[in-house]
């Protein structure tokens, strides 16, 4: 019986990880064809802190431009990062 829920665990990480390598790919070849056709350098998420407080992803892939507050999710990172007591890279802090 364990035998078959490793082969559960390995065909599940298997297939996960073939949709993370197939929708990385499926990303770059947007972003390599709007920047070869059209010229837009922007990349397909980026993540901007605005001077009010808050946090958006914004998506520009598949023809799709969209921006997402992502507030929660941003504290909830800085959070178990403090929790972690693990350092922030993008510049010194005081």
């Amino acid at each position: 019986m364990g035998k078959r829920n490793n082969h559960a665990f390995w065909l599940g990480f298997g297939v996960t990880l073939s949709l993370l390598v197939a929708g990385t790919g499926l990303l770059a070849v947007d972003y390599q064809g709007r920047r070869l056709s059209f010229g837009d350098a922007a990349p397909p998420l980026a993540v901007d802190r605005l001077p009010d407080g808050t946090t958006q992803l914004t998506v520009k892939a598949f023809g799709v431009e969209e921006e997402v507050d992502i507030t929660a999710l941003d504290q909830a990172v800085n959070f178990l990062w403090d929790f972690a007591c693990l350092p922030r890279g993008g510049g010194a802090e005081p």
